[in-house]
């Protein structure tokens, strides 16, 4: 058996074998409790898959290393490098090939041989891919939504007797300025600006 982390020109073989691994897995069921019925089992997405295991980097080589070893803290440094980068293949051969990232390295130092014991955790990689005609449609959408701005309401005042259209714009905007009141009511005053109606539902602009 031979344990292999692939991630583009970086490559690591772990040198020494660990006695075992773990490979953990989980279903994101829900139980809910129905009145009548009791629990029931609601059935999830498969979950991330987890695998760990534990081994340690020799500073010398020995016999039951897999292959030609380098320096315990070089091999630290690229596992800590490939965890910065992301995504990475791990091969257990004729077992386990699975997209990845390093999720904890623990690890320390032997005083007495230099050898280095870890810890290494890591969880199953899913590339999140967005279809590319949602994106469309969320951005018509946006544009449609910008093209046709709701347009503002405006007032109206309706006339009572003994008003005149200056003392109407006076009292609703404050401005002596009757003619752009005028021209926007000019269908229902008609000609005569000065010819005001009790009743008249006025606009102001």
């Amino acid at each position: 058996m031979e344990i292999w982390l692939k991630q583009g020109e970086n490559c690591l073989r772990i040198p020494v074998l660990p006695s075992s691994y773990q490979v953990s897995t989980s279903q994101n069921n829900t139980t809910v409790n129905i009145n009548g019925l009791g629990e029931i089992n609601l059935l999830g997405k498969r979950g991330l898959t987890a695998v760990s295991f534990s081994s340690f980097f020799p500073c010398h080589y020995e016999s039951f290393c897999s292959t030609i070893i380098k320096r315990p803290k070089e091999y630290i440094s690229l596992l800590e490098k490939m965890k910065r980068n992301g995504a990475m293949r791990l091969h257990i051969t004729g077992i386990l090939s699975l997209k990845v990232a390093i999720e904890t390295l623990d690890y320390e130092e032997n005083d007495g041989t230099r050898d280095i014991t870890y810890t290494l955790g890591l969880k199953e990689y899913r590339h999140l891919s967005i279809p590319e005609s949602s994106l469309t449609s969320q951005t018509q959408e946006t544009v449609t939504v910008r093209e046709s701005p709701v347009p503002k309401a405006g007032r109206t005042h309706t006339v009572v007797k003994g008003e005149c259209l200056i003392s109407i714009v006076r009292k609703e905007t404050g401005s002596t300025d009757w003619k752009p009141v005028y021209e926007a009511n000019k269908s229902t005053i008609g000609s005569n600006p000065n010819k005001i109606d009790p009743g008249q539902v006025l606009i102001i602009p």
